[in-house]
């Protein structure tokens, strides 16, 4: 699919902007999602924040296990729509 084209003006040239093109200086954040056994994971602190690396996503996961009703977690992207990372096991 190409992407999509915009014309500034009937009497300039063609201008291609890309959908997906991102600044330089955008970073991605990351959230965690968790597969609860019951209920819902909106009571989980962990769920409603954003983290800048992978790695201190990865260190939260660890806290949210110690929870019995959270059976798996997931690293998803803050964008929308999410994107999946990857699982996070026990």
């Amino acid at each position: 699919m190409p992407p999509p084209m915009t014309m500034t003006a009937p009497d300039r040239e063609l201008v291609v902007e890309h959908a997906d093109a991102q600044p330089a200086d955008t970073r991605t954040f990351f959230r965690l999602r968790a597969i609860m056994r019951q209920g819902t994971a909106a009571s989980l602190p962990a769920v409603w924040e954003r983290y800048a690396t992978i790695d201190a996503a990865r260190a939260l996961v660890r806290g949210m296990y110690s929870n019995d009703r959270v059976l798996r977690v997931m690293i998803v992207t803050d964008e929308v729509p999410p994107r999946f990372v990857e699982w996070v096991e026990r």
